[in-house]
């Protein structure tokens, strides 16, 4: 779902596309086709350029031809920088509109998804997105663009400035800006921008990171969007957050689609999410699946929709209801028009499994501050207790002097080991061929030579993991280094990661061996080789966001080994493990 927000679906009379011819523009030469065309066109509405890919001489071109047609109104450029340095894209995005500035257009819709030109690619666009071109800016899509916290900061001034300069006559209908890392700073940011603003009825921020600060931040700006028809912040996390946003979606009655899948609302979430729609006519879609919730939230949902003929899509899958939740459920739902729609197979076990699960630490509380964000942000002062606390022993070899906390996974010894459980039967399947016994350190500084910076460049990345027997090793001491450096921010950290996983080639035998150093890089198994206990993995919470925003290049076997070792941690408040953190990468893995 998340991926269709890049897409611009509307077609226009008078549209040129483009788009998906594979189009390199390395000069002016190369785009001249396209140009000729651009200048043939009587009237140009609408111009589709996506899935091709364009430096700054060929946007100069491009951007000259523009400058005849004072009546374009939509800009469908996603995916149009692929293979380019991210240094690239802002002076190709001022030459691309420089013309526009100054003909008389009156753009309706910008179109820059997928586009990883991050914070500095904002920078690029900031002049053209203030000016008079976009007074009658209506849809603005930046879906997984890299923008960061620095570059929702940066959009945010832009639109502010946009509203001002248009004396309060900008009406932005749609903005979409999903799989950004925008975090609470951006979310901030861009609340106050949206607030404003006034006239939004789409806001779509999947996948951003964004925290109960955030959320709340966004359900301010929200209750002044009025005509607000969509919203869509499913993969972030909502928690405490959840009555004040229940607060907000009771005061839209406009509201035809609620995403909050994969936001950890828990039960006590869903009962306010319940009242807040109980009275609503025009709701059409409601997401709440993978949200930790038991039956009882489930059964307030069902009451509050169980009489609403509009109401087209339920999607509770993924919780924790259990096979008697799960009937209760559908008999609530029995006369309604969606309920053979709705599918259960991700039912993540008993109601009595999720009751509890971190509901008794819900608040409601309209004068929190910071500080009651605690237990969902990084505690580095909790990170100092982590080696008094028992997580896991998954080990390979012999077993450990001590007796292990909860259940033993134990490789490669003749021991007789304990019964395994139901829930991990498929394990020893997945680690047949897996065998811990080269020796594998992993250094407890950052590596200074070269600088950890400069891998965020993909040819760097490639030149120092050589493409040899040993490309495994250093790829994954690599990210552990990545994963425990602090001077690395967020941003970098997945450019990295990500570039590391496309340096690799795998085979099925690197393949296996990518798998058994990662599991000894995150503290899951021991490496008995080395006569090394398990790791202690500080950052970990860190590694987790990591791993979810790069989780699409990791190998299947990679992501059924994660699941598998993730859906066996222990979950409670003493673990190392953030439950919210988890329960995002195991949708992650599991999507």
């Amino acid at each position: 779902m998340t991926d269709n927000l890049s897409k611009s679906l509307k077609s226009t009379e008078h549209e040129l596309s483009w788009a998906n011819r594979g189009l390199k523009g390395n000069n002016a030469y190369d785009v001249k086709e396209l140009c000729d065309e651009i200048e043939k066109c009587q009237q140009l509405v609408a111009l589709r350029l996506e899935g091709n890919t364009i430096n700054e001489d060929a946007a100069t071109a491009i951007g000259k031809a523009l400058e005849k047609h004072s009546e374009i109104e939509r800009l469908i450029w996603n995916d149009l920088f692929t293979t380019r340095l991210k240094t690239e894209v802002p002076p190709s995005l001022i030459k691309l509109t420089q013309g526009l500035i100054t003909n008389g257009c009156h753009i309706v819709e910008i179109n820059l998804s997928d586009n990883a030109f991050g914070p500095i690619g904002v920078e690029g666009l900031k002049t053209f997105l203030s000016s008079s071109a976009c007074y009658t800016l209506e849809e603005l899509r930046l879906n997984n663009c890299g923008m960061g916290i620095g570059g929702g900061k940066l959009l945010a001034e832009a639109l502010i400035a946009l509203h001002q300069n248009s004396g309060g006559k900008l009406a932005l209908k749609q903005f979409v800006a999903g799989r950004n890392r925008l975090e609470n700073e951006g979310a901030q940011a861009l609340s106050k921008a949206f607030e404003l603003i006034g006239t939004l009825e789409v806001i779509r921020m999947p996948q951003n990171g964004i925290r109960p600060p955030g959320i709340e931040a966004l359900t301010s700006a929200f209750v002044s969007n009025q005509n607000l028809r969509v919203i869509d912040l499913n993969d972030n996390t909502i928690t405490l957050a959840a009555p004040k946003l229940a607060s907000a979606i009771e005061k839209l009655p406009k509201l035809e689609i609620i995403n909050l899948e994969s936001s950890l609302i828990r039960t006590q979430g869903a009962n306010a999410i319940a009242r807040a729609i109980f009275s609503h006519k025009n709701l059409k879609e409601l997401y709440l699946g993978c949200n930790d919730m038991n039956t009882e939230g489930a059964m307030e949902i069902a009451h509050a929709v169980k009489n609403m003929p509009s109401l087209r899509v339920l999607d509770l899958n993924g919780n924790c209801f259990g096979p008697d939740g799960i009937d209760e459920i559908r008999n609530a739902l029995e006369n309604t028009s969606f309920v053979n729609q709705m599918v259960f197979d991700d039912d993540e076990g008993s109601d009595e499994e999720g009751e509890g699960d971190g509901d008794e630490n819900y608040e409601d509380d309209d004068d929190e501050n910071e500080e009651d964000y605690e237990d969902y942000e990084d505690d580095e002062g909790e990170e100092d207790n982590e080696e008094d606390v028992e997580s896991p022993s998954f080990f390979f070899g012999q077993n450990a002097n001590q007796p292990p906390a909860w259940n033993n996974f134990q490789f490669g010894s003749n021991k007789t080991t304990p019964a395994q459980p139901e829930s991990v039967s498929g394990l020893s399947s997945l680690l047949a061929n897996v065998n811990v016994c080269s020796p594998f350190s992993f250094g407890s500084q950052a590596t200074t030579e070269p600088k950890l910076a400069s891998f965020t460049n993909l040819d760097k990345v490639k030149e120092h993991l050589k493409n040899d027997d040993q490309s495994t090793e250093r790829a994954v001491k690599l990210l552990d280094e990545v994963w425990n450096d602090n001077s690395i921010s967020q941003n970098d950290a997945t450019s990295i990661a990500t570039n590391t996983l496309k340096a690799l080639t795998f085979t099925p035998d690197s393949e296996r061996n990518f798998n058994e150093r990662l599991l000894v890089a995150l503290g899951f198994v021991k490496d008995e080789q080395t006569g090394r206990q398990r790791r202690t993995t500080n950052q970990r919470d860190r590694t987790f966001r990591t791993l979810i925003d790069v989780n699409k290049c990791l190998p299947k076997s990679t992501k059924n080994l994660l699941s598998v070792f993730l859906q066996n941690a222990p979950n409670d408040k003493n673990s190392s493990l953030s439950p919210e953190i988890k329960q995002q990468l195991l949708s992650a893995l599991k999507g």
